[in-house]
Parts: C-alpha cells; sequence; structure tokens
C-alpha cells in the first residue's frame, strides 16, 4: 500500500512540474492503477449446513490508468466453502468498480476462514480480503412438521396462524403431495363437510382458474396450480420455514418425548412439538410409535369386511392363468400367481396396489409420448392380451379412468376392478412401508417401467383394439407439468403404508355409527375403497382379490386417532397414517380427510405448546373451540 501511495504521489508532483515549467514537449506521466476493495474483511456469521449464503465486495480502481487483473484465487484450508463470483473480469478502467460476489457454502460443520486475493498491475501488486463464516447444522423451532403433503401444509399454517415458529420438512422436490403429483381430480364425500383450510384450499384454486366451468369449484386442478397455490397459502407466514430434500434418518428421544429428529442432509431439527404428515409414517417409525401394515383379520376388531377377502374372476369370460392355456406346467402368465392366500378373513401383511397418477394429455403440441422401455417384453401383458380378445370394441376410456382438468389435460388413474390390467402393478407394493430408501426407489423405477411398458404395448400390440389404440397413440405426459422430472410425477401414490396403533383405533363399527366419538376433529365419509392386492389363479383363471366395500354415512373422526399410546410419545401427532384398522383406512385415505386431520394436528400442536401439556392431555374444548373458529366442520349435517 506505501508503494502504491509512492507512486499516487509522484504522478501527482510531475504533472504539477510540467504545467509550472510551461514544457509543451514534455509527456504528462498518467496516475497508475490504483485499486481499493470495499471491505479487508467479510464475515457471513452463521450459515445452515447445506445452504449458502452471499455478500458483495467492491474493487475500485482510483487511479488514472486501467487496472490489469491476472488472477482472482481463494486460499486457504477451508477455501472449498466459498466461491467468488467475478463481475471485473481482466481490466478496470480509471475510476471505476466492479463487483465480485463472495458466497459461503459450509459442507461441514464448524468455523472456516479462507483468503481473497487479486493480483493486477497495481504497484502494491496484490490486494486481499479474510473471508470467514460458521456453519451450523441445528434448526429450532416450536413445530416441526415432517411431511409436505397437504395434510402437512394444513398443519404447519394452522399452528403458524396460532403464532407457533414451524419448520416444515419434505423428503421430495415438490410441495404438496400427491394433489402436486398427478392426483388432480379430488375424491370427495360431500362438499359440506369440507371447512377450514381445506375449504379455503380449493376455494384458492378455483380463484387461480377464475372460476372456469373446467376447474368444478376447485376440485379440478393441474399439479403444477396446486403446488402454487399451496405455496401461496405458505408465504403468508413468515414463521414457517421450509425444507424440501430433507429425509428423515433418525430421532432423539428423552423418555417418551422426542428431543429432536436428524435428517439425511445432515441437519438437526428440534422442537416441542413435531407433526408426522409423510404419506409412509417414517417419523412416527423412527419414534418407536407402534403401528401395523397390512389388513388385520375380521377377529381382531370384529370387522366384517377384515382379512383377506374373497377372490372373484375379473372379467368375464374367465382369463386362463397359465401360458399354455390349460396346461399348468406351462407357468403362470405375467402378473399372476399362485393362490397362497389365507383363509377368508385371515390376517395378512400386504397392502393395496400403487400406481402414478399421470398427468396426461390429446394436445400434441403438449406431451410428451410414450416411448418403448428397455427391455420390453409384450409377454408381460398377456393377461391384458386375453382380454381385450373378448371385447374388440374397447375404447381407451375402457381401461383407464380419465378424470378431466383443465387446459385440456386428465388425470389418468388405474382403471379400477373390472381392468385385468391397468397402471396398477399389483403386487409391486408390499415391500414399500417398512422399505430401506432403497427399495423403495426401486419400487417406484420398476413402477415407472411398468407404466411406459404398459403404455407402449396399448400403442403397438395387435391385440390391442383400434379405438383403444388410436387413443393411446394419440396420449403424452404433460410437457409442461414435472418439468424437472421428464413428465413424470415426483411421488408414487401410497394409497396405505404403516397405520399407527394409537390412543384410540378407528374401525368398521365408527364408521357404521355404532360407537359414540366425544372428541371429533372433523366428519369423514368415503367408501372403504380397496384396490386389488392379490391376483391369483384359482382353478386354471385369473382372480383378483381386495377388501370389500361399504359406502358409511358421514362420520366423526376422532382427536385420538392422531395420538400416539402415551407411553411411547407424548410430543407426536400423526395425519397421514393414523390410527385405524384396514377397514377405516380405506375409508379415511383420501387428500381432503388428511387435510381436516392436518390441520386438527396443527391446532393441537399450538395447544399443548400453550399448556405445556402432553398431545394426550390436550384440552378437547379449546381445541374443538380453535378449529370451529377457524371454520371447521366437527359434526355430520
Amino acid at each position: 500500500m506505501l508503494k502504491s501511495t509512492f507512486y499516487s504521489r509522484f504522478a501527482a508532483a510531475w504533472v504539477l512540474f510540467v504545467a509550472a515549467s510551461g514544457c509543451s514537449s514534455c509527456s504528462v506521466v498518467p496516475a497508475p492503477a490504483y485499486p481499493v476493495l470495499s471491505q479487508a474483511n467479510i464475515n457471513f456469521g452463521s450459515v445452515l449446513l447445506g445452504s449458502r449464503s452471499s455478500q458483495s465486495l467492491t474493487l475500485t480502481n482510483t487511479g488514472g490508468s486501467p487496472l490489469l487483473i491476472s488472477g482472482i484465487t481463494l486460499t486457504g484450508a477451508n477455501a472449498p466453502s466459498f466461491a467468488i463470483s467475478d463481475g471485473c473480469g481482466a481490466s478496470l478502467a480509471a475510476n471505476s468498480a466492479c463487483t465480485i460476489q463472495v458466497t459461503f457454502s459450509p459442507s461441514v460443520v464448524g468455523s472456516a476462514v479462507a483468503l481473497l486475493n487479486i493480483t493486477d498491475n497495481a504497484p502494491s501488486t496484490e490486494q486481499s480480503a479474510t473471508l470467514s463464516g460458521t456453519s451450523t447444522n441445528l434448526v429450532t423451532a416450536d413445530v416441526i412438521v415432517y411431511g409436505a403433503s397437504p395434510s402437512g401444509i394444513l398443519a404447519s399454517i394452522e399452528a403458524a396462524k396460532l403464532g407457533k415458529n414451524v419448520v416444515l420438512l419434505e423428503p421430495t422436490p415438490i410441495l404438496g403431495g400427491m394433489l402436486s403429483n398427478g392426483l388432480g381430480s379430488t375424491d370427495l364425500y360431500g362438499t359440506p363437510l369440507i371447512g377450514g383450510l381445506a375449504e379455503q384450499f380449493f376455494k384458492e384454486v378455483n380463484a387461480a382458474y377464475s372460476s372456469a366451468p373446467s376447474a368444478l369449484g376447485g376440485f379440478a386442478f393441474e399439479p403444477h396450480v396446486a403446488e402454487s397455490v399451496f405455496k401461496s397459502m405458505l408465504n403468508q407466514y413468515q414463521n414457517i420455514g421450509i425444507f424440501a430434500g430433507a429425509l428423515v434418518s433418525s430421532v432423539q428421544m428423552s423418555g417418551s418425548t422426542i428431543t429432536s429428529l436428524a435428517t439425511r442432509n445432515g441437519l438437526i431439527f428440534q422442537g416441542k412439538e413435531f407433526i408426522d404428515a409423510s404419506y409412509t409414517g417414517d417419523l412416527m417409525s423412527a419414534a418407536g410409535v407402534s403401528y401395523s401394515v397390512g389388513r388385520e383379520s375380521a377377529a381382531q376388531y370384529a370387522e366384517r369386511l377384515a382379512g383377506v377377502g374373497v377372490p372373484a374372476e375379473i372379467v368375464q369370460p374367465p382369463i386362463d392363468a397359465y401360458v399354455e392355456p390349460g396346461n399348468p406346467a406351462s407357468g403362470l402368465i405375467a402378473h399372476v400367481t399362485g393362490d397362497n392366500l389365507g383363509i377368508p378373513g385371515s390376517s395378512d401383511a400386504a397392502v393395496m396396489a400403487y400406481n402414478y397418477r399421470l398427468c396426461v394429455t390429446f394436445d400434441p403440441d403438449n406431451q410428451i409420448p410414450f416411448d418403448e422401455p428397455p427391455n420390453y417384453d409384450p409377454a408381460e401383458f398377456e393377461l391384458l392380451g386375453r382380454a381385450l380378445a373378448h371385447s374388440p370394441q374397447l375404447q381407451l376410456s375402457d381401461l383407464f379412468l380419465f378424470k378431466p382438468l383443465p387446459q385440456n389435460k386428465y388425470d389418468l388413474n388405474n382403471g379400477g376392478l373390472l381392468t385385468p390390467q391397468s397402471t396398477d402393478e399389483v403386487g409391486e407394493s408390499y415391500a414399500y412401508p417398512d422399505g430401506s430408501a432403497a427399495i423403495r426407489q426401486q419400487i417406484e423405477q420398476e413402477q415407472v417401467r411398468y407404466t411406459r411398458a404398459l403404455m407402449y404395448f396399448l400403442k403397438t400390440d395387435s391385440r390391442v383394439p383400434q379405438k383403444a389404440q388410436a387413443g393411446a397413440n394419440e396420449l403424452g405426459r404433460c410437457k409442461d407439468e414435472f418439468t424437472g422430472n421428464n413428465g413424470w410425477p415426483y411421488q408414487i401414490y401410497v394409497r396405505e403404508a404403516r397405520r399407527m396403533i394409537g390412543a384410540y383405533v378407528l374401525t368398521e363399527h365408527d364408521l357404521e355409527l355404532e360407537t359414540s366419538i366425544p372428541d371429533s376433529i372433523g366428519v369423514g365419509g368415503y367408501p372403504v375403497d380397496c384396490h386389488w392386492v392379490h391376483v391369483v389363479n384359482v382353478n386354471g383363471t385369473v382372480n383378483g382379490e381386495h377388501t370389500g366395500t361399504i359406502q358409511p354415512k358421514p362420520y366423526r373422526i376422532p382427536y385420538r386417532i392422531l395420538t400416539p399410546q402415551a407411553s411411547q410419545a407424548t410430543n407426536l401427532l400423526v395425519s397421514v397414517d393414523v390410527s385405524a384398522s384396514h377397514v377405516a383406512y380405506d375409508s379415511l385415505r383420501i387428500e381432503v380427510t388428511y387435510m381436516i386431520m392436518g390441520q386438527a394436528a396443527g391446532a393441537a400442536a399450538s395447544l399443548a405448546i400453550d399448556a405445556d401439556s402432553t398431545v394426550q392431555a390436550v384440552n378437547y374444548a379449546s381445541l374443538s373451540s380453535q378449529l370451529l373458529k377457524d371454520g371447521s366442520v366437527l359434526a355430520p349435517q
């Protein structure tokens, strides 16, 4: 710096000398470049592990000559934690300035220091600034919500409305669960029973479409619109922090109290109350809370629909189950298994089939065609091919449920119980509920492969009726949905996974209004709806097996099904994988009901904090009063 000052003063003196001497032939020596950094030290403070913080550094050339920059570098052991964005280039004109953006992106916990060096042609050949920061992996809040499903989003908003600091964690890249992942045609059981924040969501969706008839009052929507509305609702509350890509890895407990949860990206979240709003109950499981997977026996809760169902022929005429019709020695056709079911009414560990709820269109300008998957083999769809041979007039709409959405799109769902093969890959979901992240990913990838193969079969196989094949060749995934995932939803449709065994287990008897519910937080009423659980060979013909159905009258949903057993967890609420038998859960398992239970969980978590009580001891009078104030419907109308 002294050297630079010397040259600056020398140049100024020379100019004065030339002017005084009147020497017209003498050359004026321009003042040399003179760089000045706006800061000698940049402290980023505390930054969360895996996130980033940026600050600006200004370099000014106060000299009379261009500053020629030969390098801007970072040195020191912690240099990889910092990055620079050079806005200066190779030359900085006299009396001008440029900006260097400096970013701190810590990858390990602890303090970090580095040196930013600028090498140039100034007489003082190097300028520098010290960079420092500290990384933390600890996030604290009043309420930690795991799973940004619609249930988790509404739980977060309710707790935030009641003045609590909330952290919302989501394992996938997008918010909104299945409503943002293809389930654009909402399952309903009576719109007057939908109140509170759920009603607000559908009203805001309707407003987003300017009440267009195609939006069906807000109950039909494109996936990206659902996500946008959820984000808009969340953005109204500055006391909600959102972390995407946060997959729970472990839970720390003190007795029956959850103290924190850790995620696979190294973060730790501490809170007073926790809510599991995931579709798979991963937080609940990590906390050691009891749960079940599969179907209870009919004897366990004295439910007439419980347990293994009675297999039935899927279509008429019956489909031969063998590769060589009539020859058991030839083996079974693909996707048909041997009849290893227990007796009707016995328990099992199987869950109903999953699928992807695709958002599709017939608009050629907005579609990604279904192409041939690797190792495609049309023999995989022999079951469907044999059924189609008896129905030459079938159309594509006979094989899938096409639910119309705005903008010429459709929510494509499995074709129902009378279709031998559709988007449900029966039997593939059994290992998902308790599966590791790797196993779940394998199942998801297999379901994508299966769906691609199915659509390619319909486009190309000679056994497909002409009208159905023409429709398949005109159909594609929507180019403007799931743009970062080639038009595929980010989440598979987990229709059921784990179910908590909590303070109260909802059963078929509650759906049949045979019980008294003194702690209602909302109203259910969707049919008991179970997709195929097994497709099996029975005496040489293909049969499907699933839980039977009933259409309940509107019934009260008890608060107790959100609470674990007090001996297991006292500050955890579960708003999706609630405490219910398989039969009852088959009625609860729709997004509207999840949303109702999510709002109740958010209110209960806030009340538990205010009263310094366990979730099991939340005062129901206070809870019901708050929910009614928020517009919830607590009793059948």
